[in-house]
């Protein structure tokens, strides 16, 4: 695309989307708006969690290239690891970059990985402190751009707070208000109220429902408001997702497991005072860490142990992936010696306190009832939709990857990643059906 047939893009990310939430969504009327263009499946990078997926939707790379391993960084007994907030741990270059580059305005709200950021014009990221409501309130402040501050300052009222953030009403109202005010050439904003509404109450409820129609009113909002800025006409929209969900059975905490054999050692207080191994919960799957300094023998040990639990009916663990694996089948690399897989609806955690194992009918099991973070082609896929001057009305196509959303909007913004794992879904492109192709491809 020539950079004078250029249009702006405006990427909403609704987390925890899936294919199958696809005919209930069509009932309501935004929604319906953007899936009446080209929409199909969009199968997530490992890990299936938000931070890493939503950094492959801004820069056609899998975990390998852009370095966001989890949500969390690795940290062995700390009990609330800090999250992949700053945007200057992406190893890669971002659709951001590409488009300060190119002389284009670009704005990103709640979306991850998008804190501190050196390139987006306005940004007002996704970022929280546990503390409570006024400590978040300037948290996020920090983290935004000098631009994005003038936002937050506008609408940190609309950010919510009951056991812990709410962000909805305050992207949305920061979304509305830039699209109003400065109309950018790109925007991407992130709404994770399906996604909670899901953890907490289940993959299909009418919690689950009440978050898409809450949703669905925010998505009209942001619609209004380019028809306000006058720019709906040349805007593309896209609807993108990041991973599905998987009901709960049970909650392993394998550090449990490896303080009773010794392999992590407390201290009198309860807490790690040395590791030799450690288990980075991430959602569905473990990501097992090895101390550097361990020897050999203990390395042994513990890959030892790994592949008993494997073997033994009795513990929730289906198989071992090691890193190098990992890296050829899905593009994953970190600071693990691979990944733990868990039997199905198996949610890790970090934590090396209590039992090892809670499963879901046990009278004290007290966590999340579904959940993600499993293999990507395991379950049911996220969902990508886009509408718009170049989309052709009415396609739809079987899988793509996210990186492939990626490699599209860059497309669309006549930009190029000097490296990406994911290509153009050209079958939604209108000027690819104009060429007169006679099947439907990615």
């Amino acid at each position: 695309m020539s950079p004078s047939a250029r249009h702006r893009l405006v990427v909403l990310s609704i987390d925890a989307m899936s294919v199958v939430d696809v005919p209930f969504a069509c009932t309501l009327p935004n929604f319906a708006r953007i899936l009446a263009g080209g929409w199909g499946s969009a199968e997530a990078i490992y890990p299936t969690v938000t931070y890493p997926n939503h950094t492959a939707q801004t820069t056609a790379r899998t975990a390998a290239g852009h370095g966001i391993y989890a949500n969390e960084k690795v940290q062995p007994g700390v009990r609330r690891p800090d999250w992949f907030w700053d945007a200057r741990d992406i190893a890669c270059p971002t659709i951001f970059d590409l488009a300060k580059g190119a002389g284009l305005t670009s704005a990103s709200v709640g979306w991850p990985v998008t804190g501190w950021s050196p390139s987006i014009d306005i940004a007002v990221p996704e970022i929280w402190d546990v503390a409570g409501l006024e400590q978040t309130k300037a948290l996020v402040r920090e983290a935004a751009s000098e631009r994005g501050r003038e936002y937050v300052d506008a609408h940190a009222g609309d950010i919510r707070w009951d056991s812990k953030h709410r962000f909805g009403r305050f992207v949305t109202s920061v979304t509305a208000d830039i699209i109003r005010t400065e109309a950018p050439d790109v925007l991407f904003a992130h709404i994770v109220d399906v996604d909670g509404a899901r953890h907490s109450t289940g993959r299909y409820t009418p919690e689950v429902r009440e978050a898409f129609e809450r949703v669905d009113g925010w998505i009209g909002e942001i619609l209004d408001a380019l028809e306000e800025a006058g720019v709906a006409e040349e805007t593309n929209v896209a609807i993108v997702s990041d991973h599905g969900h998987v009901e709960v059975g049970r909650c392993f905490r394998a550090n449990r497991v490896l303080v009773e054999e010794g392999l992590i050692r407390l201290d009198a207080d309860g807490e790690v005072a040395e590791w030799d191994a450690w288990v980075h919960g991430c959602g569905l799957t473990g990501q097992l860490h090895l101390n550097p300094a361990a020897d050999a023998d203990t390395r042994e040990r513990v890959l030892a142990l790994v592949e008993d639990w494997v073997q033994d009916p009795e513990m929730p663990i289906a198989h071992f992936h090691p890193l190098a694996e990992m890296g050829e089948d899905y593009g994953y690399s970190g600071p693990f010696a691979g990944v733990l897989e868990g039997t199905s609806g198996t949610n890790f955690q970090n934590v090396w306190e209590g039992r090892a194992l809670y499963n879901r009918l046990d009278e004290d099991y007290a966590f999340l009832i579904s959940q993600h973070g499993h293999l990507p082609e395991q379950d049911i896929q996220a969902v990508f939709a886009m509408a718009g001057p170049d989309i052709a009305e009415g396609t739809k196509f079987a899988r793509c990857s996210v990186t492939d959303e990626a490699a599209t909007f860059a497309h669309l913004l006549g930009l190029e990643f000097p490296e990406a794992d994911g290509v153009m879904v050209s079958g939604i492109l209108a000027e690819w059906v104009r060429e007169g192709a006679s099947t439907i491809e990615i």
